[in-house]
C-alpha cells in the first residue's frame, strides 16, 4: 500500500530524523515506510496520522497525492515525484539517472526549484513521457 507521508513531511518542512524521533521509530524505519519497502504497523499508522494531523485513510492509500491533499500540491509544476514513486525508483537512483544531486531532485520534485531545459528533456526521456505531461504549468 502506498502512503503520502513523504509529501506531507516535505511540504511541512519536517526533517525525516525529527519526525522519526517524535514517532519513536528509527529514521531508517520511517524511510522504509515512506518508500513502501516495509508495511507499517497499525500503531505506526495511528501515531503518524496524529503527528501529521490527518486521517489514516487519507495518509495510507493508493490514490494520487493531488487527489487526496490538493492543498499540498497547489502550484505543483511537475509530476516527477508521483511518477518516480509509481515506478518504484528511489530518489537517489533517479538523481543518478538524471545526472543531478539528490537535494536538487528533491527541490525540483517539490516545486521549490525550476529545472533547466536540459534537465526537463533528460527527465522526459528517462520517464518515457512527453515533456508537457511531466512538467506542468500547474496542477489544479
Amino acid at each position: 500500500m502506498s502512503n503520502h507521508i513523504y509529501m506531507l513531511r516535505k511540504k511541512r518542512a519536517i526533517k525525516q530524523y525529527d519526525m522519526a524521533r517524535a514517532l519513536g521509530v528509527s529514521p531508517s524505519y520511517l524511510s522504509k515506510i515512506e518508500t513502501g519497502t516495509q508495511e507499517p504497523t497499525e500503531k505506526f499508522k495511528t501515531a503518524c496520522s496524529k503527528f501529521l494531523k490527518t486521517s489514516i485513510v487519507k495518509l495510507f492509500n493508493d490514490e494520487p497525492v493531488e487527489d487526496i491533499f490538493p492543498e499540498f500540491t497547489k502550484g505543483l509544476t511537475n509530476r516527477l515525484w508521483a511518477k518516480r514513486r509509481e515506478m518504484g525508483i528511489k530518489q537517489y537512483d533517479m538523481a543518478k539517472k538524471l545526472k543531478v544531486s539528490t537535494p536538487f531532485l528533491s527541490k525540483v520534485e517539490l516545486g521549490l526549484l525550476e529545472p533547466p531545459e536540459e534537465f526537463k528533456k533528460l527527465a522526459s526521456k528517462v520517464f518515457k513521457m512527453n515533456q508537457n505531461d511531466l512538467f506542468l504549468a500547474e496542477v489544479d
